[in-house]
């Protein structure tokens, strides 16, 4: 994980390169990180990212009122496929002690889904249960457990890949706090600053005022003088 996204390299055996498979990553990112649609819906546009994320995404609200969410990223298998997700920071309240705050992005799941005909096939090569489906609703970002094994839909084909994962990087980020003990400062300062900036305005406009007068009396003054003189 870098500063601003997450880097993803998923790679499959040639035997799954080679098939009519699909995958899905989901990611689960927790309250202290919010995507943006509006960029992700560039890179889909793009055909940069495949990705699946909620309708929306609240960007203003602190981290203490945030509640995880779910990101889906679609992808064919490939000797190697890469992905960026890219990721913000929410804000985080002050804190009286901690100078940091800690955020952990945990570890990535994949699902794929392939033909009937090459299920069997596949279990030689690849560790997944294909006995154990999973529906996926693209709509709700939800991914459960079949229930009923009487419907017979692509979109409850999904088995759950036992992956070989490795971390190039820590999946914890360190985002910086404020100081709570310094609210109290910080408020009377700003309160005292504001009320200085706003008498200095009103003075500087009354200051400007007078010196409009002075100059418009003087132009009468000269004038009247001007007509006497005539």
């Amino acid at each position: 994980m870098s500063d601003r996204k997450i880097v993803y390299t998923v790679q499959f055996n040639d035997s799954m390169a080679g098939s009519k498979c699909k995958y899905v990553l989901k990611q689960t990112l927790p309250a202290a990180i919010y995507v943006s649609t509006d960029e992700l819906k560039d890179l889909r546009r793009l055909k940069k990212l495949n990705s699946v994320f909620p309708r929306f995404v609240d960007i203003e609200v602190p981290t203490e009122k945030a509640n995880s969410f779910d990101v889906f990223l679609r992808g064919v298998p490939k000797i190697e496929d890469n992905a960026n997700l890219p990721i913000h920071y929410r804000y985080h309240a002050p804190h009286r002690v901690n100078r940091f705050a800690s955020v952990h992005v945990p570890k990535s799941i994949i699902y794929i889904n392939c033909p009937r005909n090459e299920e069997v096939i596949l279990e030689k090569y690849t560790k997944f249960d294909s006995s154990i489906k999973y529906c996926l609703n693209f709509d709700q970002l939800t991914i459960n457990p079949q229930t009923n094994e009487s419907i017979n839909d692509d979109s409850c084909n999904w088995m759950l890949l036992q992956q070989a994962y490795h971390a190039k990087s820590s999946l914890t980020a360190n985002i910086p706090l404020g100081n709570k003990n310094a609210y109290t400062r910080v408020l009377y300062g700003t309160i005292f600053i504001s009320w200085f900036a706003a008498l200095w305005s009103v003075f500087h406009i009354f200051r400007q005022l007078e010196r409009v007068k002075y100059k418009l009396s003087k132009q009468y003054e000269n004038n009247a003088n001007t007509h006497r003189g005539n």
